[in-house]
């Protein structure tokens, strides 16, 4: 199991041919060609800084990359450590010792791996992070952003109004 998009990110985000916000021109976009992978940390961030899960039943049946691209090696620790945070936060409002702290937040790592996230819980979790983030962005962005400038422009918005301050 790897990284795995809510079943509408594509929709939304205008991905087709391998390319995001595929109905804007390309000479009127002249930013850098988004990865679908910079939708997917878009969506990770807006869920793990407001430790909103989605659904699983939301998520699309197979992965659409395996691990990190490129650009994203660098950041390996600390999007673990987002997904760390997250659930730690989420799990402060149980009855936990720190024994079970421990435990909860070792299923979800593995040093050994290439995202520092194990398989199962740790993977599992930063795409429903992912998830939730996404029915987030697409509740407060409406309607959705055409061009690659003005979604950025716009989630720096909704990310300094309503997720910052948190």
């Amino acid at each position: 199991m790897s990284f795995v998009l809510h079943k509408d990110v594509r929709d939304y985000f205008g991905y087709r041919d391998q390319r995001m916000f595929h109905g804007t021109p390309k000479e009127k976009d002249k930013s850098r060609e988004l990865l679908l992978f910079d939708a997917y940390y878009a969506c990770l961030l807006a869920g793990t800084c407001l430790s909103g899960l989605g659904r699983e039943s939301d998520l699309e049946s197979t992965n659409f990359i395996d691990g990190y691209p490129e650009v994203f090696k660098n950041s390996k620790e600390f999007i673990a450590g987002l997904i760390v945070e997250a659930e730690l936060r989420r799990l402060d409002t149980e009855d936990y010792s720190d024994r079970d702290f421990e435990r909860e937040i070792a299923k979800l790592l593995d040093v050994n791996s290439p995202t520092r996230l194990s398989e199962g819980a740790g993977i599992a979790k930063a795409n429903l992070y992912a998830a939730g983030g996404f029915d987030f962005i697409v509740e407060k962005l409406q309607p959705k952003p055409v061009s690659a400038q003005e979604f950025l422009l716009r989630f720096h918005d909704l990310w300094e109004r309503e997720v910052s301050n948190r």
